[in-house]
């Protein structure tokens, strides 16, 4: 799990993210995170679920770009993360491949209920492999985990996927808001370990432990926006 000794790795499963909000000027980082993905496989539902507190059973499809900003603090380093919603389709990709080259990782999400929906992740990984510098930390999404009865993409077929093309795995359900939060803090504090200790290249692993281990975070002052959601 970590390439430093235990007391490094005991760090990493006991620690904790805040997340504030306001005029927050004194910021160290300042990180951006794409949602890829084809359409209908929830990416809008997973950034409102965590943004707004707020899930809708239907959206209408992602026309472009999207993103909402938020702020992290962990032990005393305080991060403004951008989280861009790219559209599903194809049509889009010139548009979004501007933001592909300046963001710091991505997040891959297919449906848990429609196989497809992860195989065609191939044709994402590769875009965004040719418009990006190889040093992101990349995460594996199956969403809609609460649709199991309709499961089409077993854990373990998710996990080999991710194994296959060294990303983080994880299942969610905007719609539950299982594992949500997680995914996204979790994410974020993957990229403050990774700028702190300035390493050239970023050094995968097995992180069912300290996932399973991931503390409740503290939310400080968390506000729902009234700005209106598109996409799925």
């Amino acid at each position: 799990m970590s390439d430093n000794n235990g007391e490094e790795e005991k760090e990493e499963m006991d620690f904790h993210i805040e997340r504030i909000t306001g005029d927050i000027r004194m910021h160290k980082y300042m990180f951006r995170i794409c949602l890829i993905g084809g359409q209908c496989v929830g990416k809008t539902s997973l950034l409102a679920t965590y943004t707004e507190n707020a899930y809708k059973e239907k959206y209408s499809p992602t026309v472009g770009i999207d993103f909402r900003v938020i702020t992290l603090k962990y032990k005393d380093i305080i991060a403004k993360v951008h989280i861009w919603d790219t559209a599903g389709q194809e049509k889009f990709k010139s548009i979004s491949i501007n933001y592909y080259r300046s963001s710091n990782g991505f997040i891959y999400v297919y449906d848990i209920t429609d196989k497809d929906s992860l195989s065609n992740l191939e044709f994402w990984i590769k875009l965004t492999k040719e418009n990006t510098d190889s040093n992101v930390i990349n995460f594996l999404v199956g969403n809609k985990s609460d649709l199991e009865k309709k499961r089409e993409v077993s854990i373990e077929e998710g996990k080999e996927f991710a194994k296959n093309h060294n990303l983080i795995f994880m299942e969610t359900s905007a719609k539950t808001n299982n594992n949500v939060q997680k995914l996204f803090e979790y994410f974020t504090y993957k990229l403050i370990k990774y700028f702190e200790k300035n390493k050239t290249k970023y050094i995968g692993g097995d992180y069912e432990e300290d996932l399973n281990s991931f503390k409740d975070f503290k939310e400080i002052n968390t506000e729902n926006r009234d700005k209106k959601n598109c996409g799925c």
